[in-house]
């Protein structure tokens, strides 16, 4: 039954829907982070689709109706620590957490946040807005870990010769980006936006205390394990 629950988590959107909620969802932030990030859209055009000219990912969750709610989310790096799943398998799961804010997860000089909410409804950015410790505003060290230590065991487990490129590139624009935000060792950070720059912060109430920060040295051992490329 588990095997097969994937099925009911999954999102398709087509490129005009997601333009649209992008558009909305950037409309709805507060100066100047709204600005922000319609200054990231302007700079950037429109995403590679991450499938048959489709934003493809996994829901956070279901609501009660059983039907996906649609947050881009970095809990799917938990397949990649499993088994070996190819290199196909790996970039859709991979595909939308490596995708640029605000269609995907990930921000330069930060890391990937934890959730995206841009496509599910406008009550659920409020319930983001008001608490933020898992919101589109966090990135999450636990997180992190767990997406580098997928990435190296899915490139340690790859078929001689096969091609690792858009692997060793998201792990190395995960690494790149995190120790840009000089909190690669945090519980969980977040940002401020300050005369038109991103600024990475601690988040308010994190603690480094913490047992999966020992994660830490699991991902650095397998690491070092990786061929040079």
């Amino acid at each position: 039954m588990w095997k097969g629950a994937e099925r009911h988590f999954q999102v398709a959107l087509p490129p005009d829907v997601v333009t649209e909620a992008v558009a909305a969802k950037l409309h709805w932030l507060p100066p100047p982070e709204g600005d922000y990030w319609e200054g990231v859209r302007r700079r950037a055009g429109p995403p590679p689709p991450t499938g048959a000219d489709t934003l493809r990912f996994l829901a956070l969750s279901l609501d009660a109706e059983g039907r996906p709610i649609p947050i881009v989310n970095t809990d799917p790096a938990m397949l990649l620590l499993l088994d070996p799943l190819g290199p196909d398998r790996t970039l859709q799961l991979v595909g939308p957490i490596m995708l640029r804010y605000p269609w995907g997860l990930f921000v330069e000089d930060l890391g990937p946040l934890v959730a995206n909410d841009t496509y599910a409804l406008p009550d659920v950015w409020d319930g983001f807005r008001r608490d933020r410790y898992h919101s589109p505003m966090v990135v999450w060290g636990r997180d992190v870990n767990v997406l580098l230590a997928g990435l190296a065991t899915q490139m340690l487990a790859a078929a001689p010769g096969s091609d690792q490129r858009p692997l060793q590139d998201a792990l190395r624009r995960t690494v790149a980006a995190v120790d840009r935000s000089g909190l690669r060792h945090a519980e969980l950070w977040s940002y401020r936006i300050d005369a038109g720059r991103l600024i990475p912060e601690r988040y308010g109430t994190s603690s480094d205390v913490q047992l999966w920060s020992l994660t830490d040295l699991a991902v650095e051992y397998l690491l070092v394990r990786l061929p040079q490329p």
